[in-house]
Parts: structure tokens; C-alpha cells; sequence
């Protein structure tokens, strides 16, 4: 099936002087496979809505970071089978930086009229996309994880490329180990939720994924935070240095592990090879 695609400019898409119709997301079925380098469109059901013969309509993929962004589109006419693959690291889009997201839209080949158009989807598994923390593949070196916030939301990176003198770790094992092994769970991720809460605590009234880690400690540890003064505590390193914050960091942690019975996990594993 031939798609054109398209290598653009940031911010070529991001603006429209036509008004245009929002597509609802259950409209349509999709998946993001292959370490988010693959759309899936399954069925695209608010395509009903248009002719066939309508040849001038165009379907259109876009997806974007901070840095850059690529247009796939397919006239609609040729649109006879699902799914629909578009690849994007075929494209050369291979790693991506800050949030990335992709939206579908139809739109006018000749006149650049968006017809209608998704809202903003993240470009995450599709049973992901309710998750707070997002999780991304990356080339890290000897790193496992790294952490990074952007202003769409904390982003773990995990190494997809963990290389060492007696082969390959692939990124399958990588992501297993950071999504269930204690030792990591009980160590590494501690210091993960500081940063996150600590941010989000900062940015709680401008940001709305500040507000919901927000509402998750709150869940986690109802009243936490509510001693600690906003007004006294606007830098990242007022927060360091304010011992009642950091003690209220350590109650998140010791929640959190116990929610998911980490300890016990922990003591378990390392029983087993005592």
C-alpha cells in the first residue's frame, strides 16, 4: 500500500485558519506497537461520513516532539483494507525528544483544509495512555533508566541498547526489570518519585499532570503536604533543603512500596539466594 510521508518543519500542522470538526477517539481503533515506532490503524469508522469519490480528501498522520515531526497521508479513496501501518522510523524519526504525541485528521491535498481532527494522542501503547509516568525506549549507554520532565509530564527512559562484554541486554529484559524487579523498585525508583512529586509540588497550579501526581500522593498518603507552605517553598532547592518536605517524600516511598508489597518482594528474592 502506498503512503506518501513527509519530513517537516515544527509547527507546520500546529496552527489551521479553517474551523474543523473534532474526530472522537472512539471512532477509531489504533495501537502504537514497536517501541512507539509504529501507528496501527485498525478501523477508522468515522470514514463512513465520507464519499468514496470524494478523491480531494486526504487521511493524514502527524506526529511530533519538541524538536521534530512527520506527515504520512493517504487519499482517502485508496483506503480499501485494514490496518494501516505507518512506520515511522522509516522515515528517519528515530528517537524522540520530550513528550511526543500524534494526531489523524482528514484534510484537502490542494487547499491544506483540515476537515476534522483527533485531539492530541499520546504516542504511547494505547493501554498506557491513563498512565502518569510515560514510559520511552532510549539509547542510554551503561544507564539503565533516566528520568526527565518535561512540560507535558515526567518521561522514564529505559535503555533499549544495553550492551556489555557478554552480549545484548534487550529492551524487553531492560523494561522488565524496571517494571517489577524489587531491588530496582525498592532503590532507583525512590529517587524517581522525589523528583516527580518535588516538581509537581512546584508546578501544581500551572500543569495539569502536576495536579494529578498531586492527587496521587494525596491517594497514596491522604493530607500529605497540606503543613508545608507553598509560599516559602517555590524553588526545587527550597524543597531540598526543608526537612519536613523531604520527610513527606519518605512517607510517599514507604506508601507506595507497601502498596505494591515491594518489601515483601524484596525479601523474598533475596532470601532465595541467601
Amino acid at each position: 500500500m502506498d503512503k506518501e510521508s513527509k519530513i517537516k518543519t515544527k509547527g507546520v500542522s500546529s496552527s489551521n485558519p479553517f474551523p474543523r470538526e473534532l474526530i472522537p477517539l472512539n471512532k477509531i481503533e489504533w495501537e502504537v506497537l514497536n517501541d512507539s515506532q509504529i501507528i496501527q490503524i485498525n478501523s477508522f469508522e468515522y470514514l463512513n461520513y465520507f464519499k468514496s469519490s470524494e478523491s480531494n480528501l486526504f487521511l493524514g498522520v502527524y506526529v511530533y516532539d519538541s524538536n521534530n515531526d512527520i506527515l504520512f497521508s493517504q487519499k482517502l479513496s485508496e483506503v480499501k483494507t485494514w490496518p494501516l501501518i505507518f512506520e515511522i522510523n522509516k522515515e528517519g524519526f528515530t528517537e524522540f525528544s520530550g513528550g511526543a504525541f500524534f494526531r489523524v485528521y482528514i484534510f484537502e491535498k490542494d487547499s491544506k483544509k483540515i476537515i476534522s481532527s483527533t485531539s492530541d494522542i499520546k504516542l504511547v501503547k494505547k493501554a498506557d495512555l491513563n498512565n502518569l509516568l510515560e514510559l520511552r525506549p532510549g539509547k542510554l549507554g551503561k544507564r539503565i533508566a533516566s528520568l526527565e520532565i518535561k512540560s507535558s509530564g515526567p518521561i522514564l527512559t529505559y535503555n533499549k541498547e544495553f550492551f556489555t562484554e557478554k552480549g545484548k541486554l534487550y529492551s524487553k529484559i531492560i523494561l522488565s526489570l524496571i517494571e517489577s524487579d524489587p531491588t530496582f523498585m525498592c532503590s532507583y525508583f525512590p529517587t524517581v518519585l522525589d523528583r516527580i512529586f518535588s516538581k509537581a509540588f512546584l508546578r501544581k497550579n500551572n500543569d495539569s499532570w502536576a495536579k494529578n501526581w498531586m492527587d496521587f500522593a494525596n491517594d497514596l498518603v491522604p493530607g500529605i503536604f497540606s503543613e508545608i507552605v507553598a509560599s516559602k517553598n517555590k524553588t526545587i532547592e527550597d524543597l531540598e533543603e526543608n526537612d519536613e518536605f523531604q520527610d513527606e517524600l519518605a512517607r510517599l516511598s514507604d506508601a507506595w512500596i507497601s502498596l505494591h508489597k515491594l518489601d515483601s518482594k524484596l525479601y523474598d528474592s533475596l532470601k532465595v539466594i541467601s
